[in-house]
């Protein structure tokens, strides 16, 4: 936190014009690049594997990383703030932050798309059939602990795994209808927010046997690997299969004025990502960064996605048509937080 705060400043350096103008882009406009997260964000990975292997400062990038948010608000709030210029968050709550005119966001690149097993439904061990435990579950009073996005406000504090649930059930959404009202006071009935990093811990340490967690990697093979939990439904199939999860966002007014810095950002970003892909690569950044939630045995566990290295708006679009699906999000322009060179039509 000290090296962001001496990079809190944000001046132009006089070394910007120096930078290399390689991979299309000419002299960065400033060459430092502040960048927030979720703490045990997956999805932002790459970001740690740039920094260990010098690859953003190949570009002349000197990144400086705080991972320190409890959420999604938090990360956004503090790029509304200027403590941060770049931000890793979840798709969903990114575009209700954008539609409802609270942030002026750009899509600078993408992050993570969700891989098979990597989101699931967890509950305690019952002598009931999973189908029949969700749908007991769902008669509780805020059985569902989902991710929470921070807002505060039930109408917006929704994320890509919350989503997620609300679409893989649907016989249960339009027998008791999950679908919210614009008040979101329907969902919050069944619904009940949390920081993932406490989602695992309330599960397993509630005496209430009818409470069903939703959780992403790694929280999931962490929490998994005791004898408490079982699974009840894999989220990452059907229409969520492979399911975009979240991006890096930037003010749109920076990320039109520094074109050259984030060009230089992502051509680092991707070579990040593919080494990333390596599972051997991942597993070792995790254990680096992640804490104690990222044991050896967890990390040899974790169902990894997959890190796009391009930006596709139909891509991206999956996350809007379910959100709309749920009436979570009226209609939405998505190309308001896209950027020019984003690909179109290509899935």
């Amino acid at each position: 936190m000290a090296t962001l705060g001496a990079a809190a400043c944000n001046g132009k350096s006089s070394a910007a014009g120096a930078a290399a103008g390689g991979a299309g882009h000419g002299p960065l406009e400033q060459t430092h690049l502040r960048i927030g997260m979720p703490k045990g964000e997956l999805g932002a990975l790459p970001i740690f594997t740039g920094v260990d292997k010098g690859y953003f400062k190949d570009q002349g990038i000197d990144v400086t990383v705080d991972d320190s948010y409890a959420s999604y608000q938090d990360t956004l709030k503090a790029l509304g703030d200027g403590k941060v210029d770049l931000v890793y968050d979840d798709y969903a709550h990114a575009i209700l932050a954008q539609s409802k005119g609270n942030y002026r966001l750009q899509l600078v690149a993408e992050g993570y798309n969700a891989g098979d097993g990597s989101v699931e439904l967890l509950s305690k061990p019952t002598n009931t059939r999973s189908e029949d435990q969700v749908r007991t579950v769902f008669k509780a009073s805020q059985g569902f602990l989902v991710p929470m996005a921070g807002t505060g406000d039930p109408s917006t504090d929704f994320t890509v795994p919350t989503v997620m649930l609300m679409t893989r059930l649907p016989d249960i959404a339009n027998s008791m209808k999950l679908k919210i009202d614009d008040s979101g006071t329907e969902a919050q009935a069944h619904l009940k927010t949390m920081a993932v990093g406490a989602i695992g811990e309330k599960l397993t340490g509630v005496l209430d046997a009818n409470v069903a967690a939703v959780l992403p990697e790694p929280y999931f093979s962490s929490t998994s690997t005791t004898d408490k939990v079982v699974k009840l439904l894999d989220l990452t199939r059907g229409s969520t299969q492979a399911m975009p999860m979240g991006g890096y966002f930037a003010k749109q007014d920076f990320a039109v004025s520094d074109t050259n810095l984030f060009k230089a950002f992502t051509t680092a970003l991707n070579q990040a990502k593919t080494v990333t892909s390596q599972r051997a690569a991942a597993m070792a950044e995790l254990q680096a960064h992640y804490g104690t939630i990222a044991t050896a045995t967890v990390s040899a566990s974790i169902s990894f996605g997959t890190f796009p290295t391009t930006v596709s708006v139909d891509r991206v679009t999956r996350v809007l048509t379910l959100m709309q699906d749920l009436n979570l999000a009226s209609f939405f322009n998505i190309d308001t937080m896209m950027p020019p060179d984003a690909l179109r039509g290509q899935g």
